[in-house]
């Protein structure tokens, strides 16, 4: 008897030992929930101060209308290209994610990181965040940010553009010209681009295919080159989340395919300031979707705090 006593008593003592390591990884989640939205809200805070300080400087707005795509004759050859290449990337999800290792959550959060192919023909950038938001309005804010027009502002400037929403559910084709921003240098470069999302049960996938046509980079003109970009922007549900507090981790992955022969239109050196270029400004772009899109929530958060406090 006083042995089954004394096993009881074990086992409620390594139950509630149990119980305590699991509240304190609970509270040590919350805590860095809160501490991440936090700063995303200092940040906010910081940014929109600026903002309000460069309006007043303004003399006027700009606003660009975004006039719908006429798509014919070769225009729609290019365009029917761009969806078989959509659809080719997004069979390809999961082998992309498995190689640069965002299937694995080895990879450091918030940091871009990088992977070149041997001839430098294949460049590609990759990033991955939990979010103190659930997945539901992540995504949404996702798709909102991807489908409209401030996805063209993170690392440059939009000189025009035409766009059509297609038959098909959420697919966007787009056609624009733009000047992308990399440090010290410019490029202003034409783009075909489809966007199209894809709603699964378990994650939201976002992608994007464009074929580019830079005009000019650090005064070096390269008419007649053309690459191609790939862009992808995956949520699901962060492991970090709780049974009363959903997360949701922005996964995000762009990738630059060069011409066969890049080398011999362009030169080791032009070649070399592409390359460089384009790194830098995917890295760019990177940063500035994820932070566009933590202000839609951050901004919506407080909104429906104002609503129901009011």
């Amino acid at each position: 008897m006083w042995q089954d006593q004394a096993l009881r008593q074990q086992r409620r003592r390594e139950e509630a030992e149990r119980d305590n390591v699991r509240l304190k990884l609970a509270v040590e989640r919350q805590r860095k929930v809160a501490n991440s939205l936090q700063n995303l809200m200092k940040k906010r805070a910081n940014q929109l101060t600026k903002e309000c300080g460069a309006l007043t400087s303004q003399p006027f707005l700009e606003h660009h209308i975004v006039n719908v795509l006429n798509v014919d004759g070769d225009m729609e050859e290019d365009f029917r290209r761009l969806i078989r290449h959509l659809e080719t990337a997004y069979r390809g999800l999961d082998a992309v994610f498995t190689a640069n290792g965002l299937a694995s959550p080895t990879l450091s959060p918030g940091d871009v990181h990088l992977r070149e192919s041997v001839d430098g023909r294949y460049l590609e950038c990759f990033s991955h965040k939990s979010l103190p938001f659930d997945m539901r309005a992540t995504t949404e804010a996702i798709w909102q940010h991807f489908k409209g027009v401030d996805k063209h502002y993170g690392a440059g400037s939009l000189y025009k553009k035409a766009a059509k929403n297609l038959d098909e559910p959420y697919t966007i084709i787009e056609n624009f010209t733009k000047e992308l921003y990399a440090d010290t240098s410019r490029a202003d470069i034409k783009v075909k681009q489809v966007v199209r999302r894809y709603m699964e049960t378990d994650r939201d996938v976002v992608i994007w295919v464009a074929q580019v046509a830079p005009a000019q980079i650090k005064h070096k003109l390269l008419r007649g080159f053309t690459y191609y970009l790939r862009g992808y922007a995956v949520t699901k549900r962060s492991l970090d989340s709780t049974t009363g507090h959903e997360l949701a981790e922005l996964q995000q992955c762009s990738l630059i395919s060069l011409d066969r022969d890049a080398h011999m239109k362009l030169g080791t050196a032009n070649l070399h300031a592409l390359t460089n270029f384009l790194v830098a400004n995917t890295a760019q772009n990177i940063r500035s979707h994820r932070e566009c899109i933590e202000n839609i929530l951050l901004d919506q958060a407080v909104a429906s705090r104002i609503a129901k406090s009011g």
